[in-house]
């Protein structure tokens, strides 16, 4: 035990040197890996970001149903003028084009 002690008053700077270089070099790696998580996260965001304005745009199911019943409507209404003779099957086809 005297031995250690000795050798560690003799030897103090040496063992402080070393032990406040490992902290320094601990503390720029902790940094450089914290700066690279930073930089993936903000990548991470814009991408989640970009999604979000991609969901943005595509239409709900609702959406869709209410789309699809008109459609169906018109083309129950178009089957039952040209089944009674109110209409041709050319000015069907030119109503459609004009609500194109």
């Amino acid at each position: 035990m005297k031995n250690i002690i000795a050798f560690a008053k003799q030897h103090l700077w040496k063992i402080l040197t070393v032990f406040f270089a490992l902290l320094f070099l601990a503390k720029g790696c902790t940094h450089n890996k914290i700066s690279g998580l930073a930089k993936k996260s903000q990548a991470l965001e814009a991408k989640v970001d970009s999604l979000q304005k991609m969901i943005d745009g595509v239409s709900t199911k609702k959406e869709v149903r209410d789309e699809m019943e008109r459609v169906m409507l018109d083309y129950l209404i178009y089957e039952d003028d040209l089944d009674r003779g109110k209409t041709s099957l050319s000015e069907i086809k030119n109503k459609i084009s004009a609500n194109d």
